[in-house]
């Protein structure tokens, strides 16, 4: 009878004969459930679902550590998770996007659980059953915390709660190819080996962390997916002290959609070496001068500058509804300084921005922020967001806001989240004439001297924890959209007007913000590909449904800013070694 349920769901989603007995058995027991609880599931007096959401995540992860050329941690792990969304009242106003002191209130009635990993139609089903039903009444109690809220308001403009969007059946490729480990543990012994040749370099670690696996998705509007999931990110890490004490860190980071992605041995090696030796020569160096005028902001530092300061301002995150006024205050005063400047200028004329996510190859490498439906099951639309300096548009989801009522398909990790970002220039110029012209800059002002970014910390600082599968995402330890303190600058260089250079230490930016591209003076025309980790968790925009951590690529060139601020650094150096290091020989 088992059997004969399945195959009957089966069909119902037109499915039979393209999915293998796993997917059969996850589909049959979301599509049974589903079917259920919109007809029946009901508390007397209360109101039923009027929308319900079901998704099951099947990750396999794995986690290899090394340091001075030896394995030191090697873990894999598998699960699968079950997340149920419940929704009472209407698209217009219902029982999403409010959150309250008290602790039982969410901004949506959503549940999430470990789900069995063996393929049992009827240990599933119980699953879902019972999430379903703790969302159902989580649901309820939210409904009614947010109409007394609301009755407690003067009228005001009310924008829907969620939009109607067309439903999407869509079955892509199940899962990506397989790794081969052997090989990639030889290769971070090496990488890691290649610091044994600085040893006053404290510490040094290698982290190559990848999941792989599926999403398997359906909504009572006739959503069907079944998508494909992964990331590998390795980490090069280190760490050391200055001879005054003061503290040198250095790393670097490539994200890709899969392991087979990254870089040959040789590059890492040779990438691990410089890393080294730049840092090594570094603790003899001083701490630069606080500095306010133009910048330049060279290859990769370009790219992680708009990740940072750019990407977080243009996605139109809405700020939940509460029943507290200073909490209210607070969210509000999170969200995008863009929502409100739609039409106006917001970048220098020179510059355009789109987000396409379509773009799955950049050159030779491949893009691993692209993707075809995002975590709502809409299909990804690609976007023009700045033209001319002039902002068109915000990257949206279906959570409406004023003025963008429709998703473009970019409801990512819990929220909204970007693509594939590219940054373009009317004007560009090749790099090294971008450098002449700031060099020329210098002069004319009259300046002792100026700085050359050329790393940034990064956007997405990937940290691998005790399970090879919980993958914690730091955003460049300071915050989207920069803080109060802009992020560290650990490749700085101190430049004068005749082109003579002395890297320095120690600084960080000032506040950054994503007024500082309104003051952009040039542009290169080679762009560099930036891929991070997109991260929800930290944000009070997210939801625990669909809130796995994204991959955001940027695609974009190098700038010379006017009137940015560097600091220095404000830490307590600590006292050297009273020993030299045994490697020392």
């Amino acid at each position: 009878m088992m059997r004969a349920r399945m195959l009957l769901a089966a069909c119902a989603l037109g499915l039979a004969g393209t999915l293998q007995a796993q997917e059969q058995v996850i589909f049959a027991a979301m599509q049974d459930e589903l079917q259920r609880s919109m007809k029946e599931l009901r508390i007397a007096g209360q109101p039923a679902p009027y929308y319900i959401a079901y998704q099951v995540d099947e990750l396999s992860a794995r986690r290899v550590t090394a340091r001075l050329g030896e394995v030191t941690e090697d873990g894999s792990a598998r699960n699968r998770t079950l997340r149920v969304e419940v929704r009472v009242g209407d698209y217009a106003f219902d029982s999403s996007r409010f959150v309250s002191l008290d602790r039982n209130a969410g901004l949506l009635a959503s549940e999430t659980l470990s789900a069995p990993l063996d393929d049992d139609y009827d240990v599933m089903r119980r699953q879902i059953w019972l999430l379903t039903d703790g969302a159902y009444k989580r649901a309820v109690k939210i409904f009614a915390a947010k109409k007394a809220a609301y009755q407690n308001r003067s009228p005001g403009e009310l924008i829907a709660d969620f939009s109607k969007s067309a439903p999407v059946e869509r079955l892509l490729a199940p899962v990506l190819p397989a790794t081969a480990w052997t090989d990639w543990t030889e290769r971070l012994r090496q990488v890691s080996g290649a610091f044994l040749s600085t040893p006053d370099i404290m510490s040094s670690e290698v982290n190559l962390i990848e999941e792989r696996g599926r999403r398997y998705y359906l909504n009572s509007e006739g959503f069907r997916i079944m998508m494909p999931l992964g990331m590998a990110g390795l980490r090069v890490v280190a760490d050391t002290q200055a001879e005054d004490g003061g503290s040198v860190r250095d790393y670097f980071e490539i994200f890709e959609r899969t392991v087979a992605d990254m870089p040959s041995a040789q590059d890492l090696v040779a990438r691990t070496r410089a890393l080294a030796t730049r840092m090594d020569a570094l603790r003899t160096k001083k701490v630069g001068e606080e500095y306010t005028g133009p910048v330049l902001i060279e290859g990769r530092a370009g790219a992680e500058l708009v990740a940072l300061a750019l990407v977080p301002a243009l996605l139109a995150n809405r700020a939940p509804d509460t029943d507290t006024p200073a909490l209210e205050r607070v969210l509000q005063g999170a969200q995008s300084p863009f929502l409100s400047r739609i039409g106006s200028k917001v970048m220098s004329e020179d510059l355009s921005v789109s987000d396409t996510p379509s773009l799955t190859q950049s050159g030779a490498r491949p893009v691993a922020g692209a993707y075809e439906l995002d975590d709502e099951g809409v299909p990804a639309q690609d976007v023009t967001l700045v033209e001319g300096g002039k902002l068109l548009t915000l990257l949206t989801s279906r959570v409406p806001q004023r003025n963008l009522p429709q998703s473009n398909g970019h409801g990512r990790g819990g929220a909204v989240q970007a693509g594939v970002v590219q940054v373009k220039s009317a004007s560009a110029v090749p790099s090294a004439q971008l450098k002449a012209s700031y060099l020329a800059m210098l002069k004319t002002q009259g300046r002792p001297f100026g700085y050359i970014v050329r790393s940034l910390a990064a956007p997405g600082s990937l940290i691998g924890s005790a399970d090879p599968g919980d993958i914690q995402i730091l955003i460049g330890g300071q915050g989207g959209q920069g803080g109060p303190a802009g992020p560290l600058l650990p490749q700085l260089v101190k430049v004068t007007a005749d082109g003579s250079e002395e890297v320095v230490r120690g600084m960080r930016f000032g506040n950054l913000s994503p007024n500082l591209f309104r003051n952009v003076l040039g542009a290169s025309q080679e762009r560099e590909l930036l891929t991070y980790r997109g991260n929800q968790t930290v944000s009070p925009f997210a939801s625990s449904f669909g809130g796995r951590q994204v991959p955001v690529s940027v695609i974009a060139p190098a700038f010379i800013i006017d009137d940015l601020e560097i600091q220095r650094l404000v830490e307590v150096p600590q006292k050297l070694p009273v020993v030299p290091s045994p490697l020392k020989r």
